[in-house]
């Protein structure tokens, strides 16, 4: 099971919502942190020993994937609204399925979900 760490540019509504699903997700903002760095960001995930949720293509990058212990869920659009709960309950579906590793990405686009690892 993954264990998330939300960026910033996570809305509060999917963080609330992936909670509901039984997902353990922690919010970059409820843990105190503002606008840290990507490094700083993956140093505290592999501290947290917590698999990162962002919206930015920053950490699906080459030099920056093999620093990051647990893997990234990299979400590649913008979700609207109406989309959260559908979007909830498809990253708490592969929550509960995978297990955190080195070199984990999760791409979610609009219609799919392609797993690399």
């Amino acid at each position: 099971m993954l264990r998330l760490l939300a960026d910033e540019n996570i809305p509060r509504k999917l963080a609330t919502l992936l909670r509901r699903h039984g997902v353990d997700v922690a919010r970059l903002q409820d843990l105190g942190t503002r606008g840290i760095g990507d490094r700083e960001l993956i140093n505290m995930a592999n501290e947290l020993e917590r698999t990162i949720l962002t919206r930015d293509a920053d950490f699906t990058a080459p030099s920056l994937l093999p620093l990051i212990r647990h893997g990234v869920i990299y979400i590649s659009y913008q979700p609207s609204k109406n989309e959260i709960q559908r979007l909830a309950k498809r990253i708490a579906s592969i929550a509960n399925q995978l297990e955190p590793k080195l070199g984990l990405l999760i791409v979610i686009e609009h219609e799919y979900t392609e797993v690399y690892d």
